[in-house]
């Protein structure tokens, strides 16, 4: 594992998210309080983006079927979603955002 850049702290600002590409995978990032999250960023049900969800508090619902996620473990909480999506490690330095992805 190793942490990459994947963005600026100004880039994701409270109460929002964004889609993010590193690694070979695609990420959502979210903002939630000031700490960031990194998920991957495709909805198990059928492939929905997830930064494209509505977030509230730490949960983001799939924009196309509302499926639930905490966007702190990956955890689904709701279906149509039957499975977790993966988490990612996130560290801020200076400004950067970084996400530790698989080497």
């Amino acid at each position: 594992m190793a942490f990459v850049k994947v963005t600026t702290v100004q880039e994701v600002p409270v109460g929002k998210s964004k889609q993010v590409k590193a690694g070979g995978k695609t990420l959502a990032l979210f903002n939630v309080e000031g700490a960031i999250y990194a998920i991957d960023d495709t909805c198990p049900h059928r492939g929905a983006p997830l930064w494209e969800g509505q977030l509230e508090g730490h949960v983001v619902t799939c924009p196309w079927h509302a499926a639930n996620f905490d966007v702190t473990t990956g955890a689904h909480l709701c279906p149509p979603a039957r499975s977790d999506v993966a988490s990612y490690k996130v560290q801020v330095i200076g400004d950067e955002v970084q996400v530790d992805l698989p080497s």
